[in-house]
Parts: C-alpha cells; structure tokens; sequence
C-alpha cells in the first residue's frame, strides 16, 4: 500500500496593489509623552500635532531637541516624532539616526522602539521591526501601536496567522482606530488565501471611510479573486470614479474586461493605466494580449517588446509575442522567442508546447500521410468550418481547491487551462504568479504528469521562495519521478518553513518508506501525529509502516484510529479487512 499525500493547498490568483504600512494616527508616540516643561508647550505641540504634518512636525520638534530646558523623555518623544516625520518624507537616513537616537536617550520609552519599528517596516526589514515591537510590549504589554507595528512585520514576513492576531488585538486595545486596522487585517486575510474575512474587513473600513481608493481596490482584488467579477469591476470602476489619475483602477478593470474577453474594453483602460504611470511589464503583456484578440498584431508586439525591456528575465512576454509572430506569420521569430523563454526559465511549460507546435509544422510534406485519391462518381460534400479553438481559461477560475477533493479530468482540465490563462496574462506580483504555478502543479500531479508539475512547483519556488507548499508539492513531484533524496531535501525545506505543518512530515514520512527506512519514516508520522491527532491519513500511513515492521497489532490500532476519525476512510476499513478484523 502506498503512501497518501497531504495535498497542496495554494491560494487563488490574483491581482494585488501593495499598500504601505499605514498609521493609526497622526503620531505615533504623543500618547507617551509627558507633559513638556513650562516654556517649551507650543515647540511641543507643534511637534506631534494631530492637526499638522511632517513639514510642521520637523522643526518643532528640532526646537524641542535643541533646548536643555526639558527631560530625557520629552527629548526622546521629540526624536521618536521627527524620526516618525522623516520616514513619512523618505528620508531614511535621517529617520534612522533620530530613533536611534530616541532609544538610546531613554531605552525604557516605548514609543521610540515603536517609531523604530514602523521605520524598519518601511525600510523592508520586517525581522529588527519584530524586534523593537516586542521590546516596546515588553515596556508597555497593553500599547496598541506596538501590536500593529508587529503586525505590519508578520504580514511583511508573511506570517499572516500572526499578524491577524496582532491587528486583532490592537484593535481590541483601541477600538476607534477600526478603520486602519481593518484595511491592514483584510490584507493579512487575503494573502492568506481567506478572501470572505479578507471582504468583510474591507466592508467595515468602506463603512468607515467609503472614499478609500486603496481599499476599494483591494477589495476589488479579492471579489475577483472569490470569482465575483462583476463585483470586483464595480469596486474598480468605483476607483477610477474617486481617482482617475491613479493607474489601479484602469489596471484592474482592465484585467476584469480582458478575462470577461471584452478586448477593446480592456486596451482601452490598459491604454489609461499606462497614460497615468503604469509601467511594469504586466500591463504591457495584458494590453498586448487584449491587441492580439483584436487582430492588431503591429501594436500587440510592440507592447511584448517592451515588456520584455522592462522585465527582461520572465518569460511569458517572449512566449507572448512567439504566439503573435505566428498570427503573423514570422515561424522563425517565434521559434527564436520562445527558445529566448526557455533560456530565461528553463521547461517553460507554454513555451514547451509552442515550440513543439512549431517543430511539428517545419515536418516535411514526405512525412506527412497522403490523402486518399478522391472518388469523383461522389458528390463532394460541403467544407464544414474549422472548430472552434477551445475557449482559453478565465485566470479567475483559478481557484479550484485542492484539499481533499477527488475531481474528473474535465475539472481538472479546466483548472489547467484558468491557471494557464493566470500565468499568460498576469497583472500580479510574484506571490500571486506563485500561487498560480502552485496551482496547476497541483493539477499536474494529479495526472501522474510529474515532470510538469516539477516544472511548475519550481516555478512557484522561484516567485515565492519561502513557500512551504510549494516545496511539498516539489517533494510528492520528485517522489513520484522517483528521485526520493531530492524528495527528501524539498520536504526537510517545508519542514523548515513551515514547522507546525503536519502534512509536511506525513509527506516526508512517506518517501522514507519509499527508501526503505521504516524508523525515519515512523518518526515523521509520529511527529505528524503529534501536530494533528485528527489527521487520518498520518495512521493509516503508520499503520502500513508498522506492518512494514512486522508490527501487526500496532497496524492494526491505527487503521482503526484512522477509521474512528474518519467512518468513511475506505483504504483503513480494506487494510484492517485483511486481518478479518473490524
């Protein structure tokens, strides 16, 4: 009996706009600060005024700094707040040096280590924000600001079950500030692939502040990505209404017209995106791609080409303009181009097929079968129009779940052809390309076709390294081409990133027993067990591994703690057939 995997369980694809770590207010250490010494009220006030901002706040709080007529905390509370002030204005190396500064002068401020976390943040150095966040809790262990701030570090680190918690938190502590926080746990939930909570917590700060363009993008992401298009084309269009200079909301509606197959629609708004600074490759691959539909081949490759000049290292834009020097009948061109994909990523699964398409069309006519001589005592038939060419897959229907679902090969197909159509015409970051890698992988397995599922899950790995679900995927591929320490190596690296992931050690556990190592193998579903004392599939696969052992009454118990957690588990109920036992 064969081991059974844990299966992946990716995310949607989806297009996102990364937002910065916002604030819950105008400063974030005026709640810690003393009362300012007589004379120094007014600098004071003006450097942590709610009412002002960073051009204000600066030199107030520099007059604060400069005078020897106040305490160490005011004058730390006056760094912390022009450190603050210098990192809303980007000026990172002033920011650093003052809430250094700030913490030095007075190590027991909470607020200091707080504005030096919200700085590391934005710095991208999620692990220091962590941290100064949790010396500032140590400080102040009931400090709204600071769970935030290590909220804003976990959601960096995509620690998104952690950065729930800590939103949630703060905004237990400080419930008035709903607004910022929903924005920021809706985040944390739609990158954990938990889109109805992610939607609510948009609805909430909709409630709050109903002209907030970053959020009514963002919930327009995550309707698209829980296959409400229409929805998400209404929160776009809702952008583009209150911000018509912001590219997002051309950019994403024009995502939802080129998959709703409006192609002039989708040109027309990708063309407004690009108008108003839009300039990463995928708006070009997707215009392009809206172009192609409409027959408008000059301008089609005009706009791979330049995909290809800004983001010269993927290949999807050389597989792009292949498929559209074909319409235009340049075979050589697109042979060149999608060899050019498959030097940038090598296996590239379209780029594989396209060029085999193309080498299939150079064969020559002698190889070809001959048609029958025409029997001319018949009536020639009526040439019946070619089929039509299968409907490309909607990257939104990328989203299939893949946990514990047995699918026929139409689903299967089609969750193939959605993710394929996420890969070509991507408008995502690289989490979101990784997602829908992962995806198809995941479908690619389930065909026994390993060697494009171990394409696709390295491609997954490559956009999102630390993608522990990736690395198991790649592990159960490798395992099923039978390279088992390649296996090993990609599950221990699950393991590593995900620790408490009990699949990872059922899934490892299994190619130990593949390599004949019934201890390793055992050990694994142990600690598999131990994570999840509810997880069926890690007792029936002890059970066989037990068996394997000669350890028949051992079997014997998890076959029937397999069955007692799930009545229905055929392969438990067969196994403890076999002894004439129930």
């Amino acid at each position: 009996m064969s081991g059974l995997h844990g299966q992946n369980r990716p995310n949607r694809f989806a297009m996102k706009h990364p937002a910065a770590l916002a604030c819950l207010c105008a400063s974030l250490v005026a709640a810690a600060a003393p009362p300012p010494a007589r004379g120094q009220s007014d600098e004071m006030g003006r450097c942590d005024s709610a009412s002002s901002g960073p051009d204000e706040w600066i030199p107030a709080c520099t007059a604060v700094i400069e005078s020897h007529a106040v305490d160490g905390r005011t004058i730390a509370t006056a760094l912390a707040q022009r450190g603050y002030a210098y990192t809303l204005k980007r000026q990172m190396a002033e920011a650093e040096r003052d809430l250094n500064q700030a913490v030095k002068v007075d190590p027991k401020f909470a607020g200091g280590f707080v504005n030096r976390a919200n700085y590391w943040n934005v710095a991208g150095r999620p692990e220091r924000a962590l941290a100064d966040s949790e010396q500032a809790l140590k400080l102040d262990p009931k400090f709204p600001l600071a769970y935030y701030t290590h909220g804003g570090a976990a959601l960096n680190l995509r620690q998104y079950d952690r950065a729930i918690a800590d939103y949630s938190e703060a905004l237990r502590l400080r419930p008035g500030s709903g607004a910022d926080i929903y924005k920021v746990r809706g985040r944390a939930y739609y990158r954990k692939g938990d889109f109805q909570h992610a939607l609510a917590d948009y609805d909430e700060e909709l409630k709050l502040d109903p002209n907030d363009v970053g959020t009514l993008l963002n919930r327009g992401d995550a309707r698209r990505a829980s296959g409400d298009i229409a929805g998400a084309g209404a929160d776009y269009s809702a952008a583009i209404r209150l911000a018509p200079n912001d590219p997002g909301g051309w950019n994403g509606r024009g995502f939802i017209r080129l998959v709703s197959q409006d192609f002039k629609g989708a040109a027309d708004d990708f063309d407004e995106a690009i108008h108003r600074g839009a300039n990463e490759g995928a708006v070009y691959v997707n215009r392009g791609a809206a172009l192609s539909a409409l027959k408008e081949n000059e301008r089609a490759l005009a706009d791979f080409n330049k995909a290809i000049e800004l983001e010269p290292g993927h290949p999807l834009a050389y597989v792009s303009r292949a498929q559209t020097l074909i319409d235009m009948g340049d075979k050589a061109g697109a042979t060149a181009s999608a060899k050019r994909a498959l030097e940038v990523s090598p296996h590239f699964p379209p780029a594989v097929e396209l060029l085999a398409k193309l080498e299939a069309d150079k064969a020559p006519a002698a190889q070809q079968p001959e048609a029958p001589p025409a029997d001319k005592t018949k009536v020639a038939k009526k040439e019946e129009p070619p089929a039509a060419a299968t409907p490309a897959g909607n990257p939104a229907d990328c989203i299939f779940p893949v946990s514990g679902v047995i699918l026929d090969r139409k689903t299967i197909d089609r969750v193939i052809a959605a993710c394929s159509a996420a890969v070509s015409n991507t408008s995502a970051d690289d989490e979101d390309r990784a997602m829908a890698y992962l995806q198809r992988g995941s479908m690619y397995r389930r065909l026994g076709k390993f060697d494009l599922a171990l394409t696709d899950f390295s491609e997954a790995i490559r956009y999102d390294p630390k993608s522990a679900s990736a690395y198991t995927g790649r592990g159960n591929a490798y395992r099923g081409l039978r390279d088992f320490d390649r296996a090993i190596a990609d599950h221990s690296e699950a393991i590593k990133l995900a620790p408490n992931n009990a699949e990872a050690y059922n899934n490892r556990g299994n190619v130990w027993r593949d390599k004949n190592e019934p201890g390793r193998a055992l050990d694994d579903y142990d600690a598999a067990i131990k994570l999840d004392p509810h997880y069926a599939i890690a007792f029936y696969n002890r059970g066989n591994t037990r068996l394997d052992t000669g350890d028949t009454n051992g079997a014997k118990a998890d076959y029937r703690e397999a069955l007692r957690i799930n009545p229905n588990f055929k392969l438990a109920a067969d196994a403890l057939k076999q002894f004439g036992a129930r």
